[in-house]
């Protein structure tokens, strides 16, 4: 198979994934008191994708996802809540890998984060911004307790994300594309 149609391949069967994770995930509600709350399991597929592919894939393949969801079973406002959790969580995420992965100065140590750490902040970014959205749309003070909420789900998702995401990059090949 050419390069090319591997790799656009590869991205296909993750946007797959990703958006049959979004639809199962939809089905069964955690029962927790609080709406719109989620483990984000779609969000494992583009950690993944970010760490293998790079930024652009990643993107690509969460445009993609969120373009499905909406059109599927989204609306519009749904569309634009998960949009801006995920551009914003997903830009996050990308610049923390790139300033772990070049040291700012080479005669200083600085803390790394890891893939667990970094998946971590992108959690609370990704409420954050459907946060935003919804402050935009109710006003920032109608939901202002609901921040630390918000704060403490997307930390303890994006940690339970980051370990699969550990788990599956370590079982994962380097490349699927690259396989005979």
């Amino acid at each position: 198979m050419h390069q090319r149609t591997a790799q656009i391949t590869e991205l296909a069967i993750f946007t797959a994934v990703a958006f049959i994770f979004s639809y199962v995930e939809s089905l069964f509600p955690l029962p927790i008191p609080f709406p719109g709350i989620k483990l984000g399991f779609a969000n494992l597929v583009i950690l993944i994708v970010l760490y293998r592919d790079g930024f652009a894939s990643a993107l690509a393949v969460s445009m993609v996802r969120n373009i499905l969801n909406a059109l599927t079973f989204g609306s519009l406002f749904g569309f634009f809540y998960s949009l801006a959790g995920s551009l914003l969580s997903l830009c996050v995420m990308h610049l923390l890998k790139r300033a772990t992965e070049r040291p700012y100065n080479q005669s200083k140590k600085h803390p790394q984060l890891s893939l667990i750490g970094i998946s971590a902040v992108g959690g609370i970014f990704h409420n954050l911004g459907q946060f935003f959205v919804a402050a935009c749309l109710v006003g920032f003070s109608a939901l202002l307790r609901y921040l630390p909420f918000l704060y403490f789900a997307g930390l303890i998702a994006g940690i339970l994300i980051g370990i699969l995401a550990l788990l599956c990059l370590q079982r994962l090949p380097k490349q699927i594309s690259n396989r005979n």
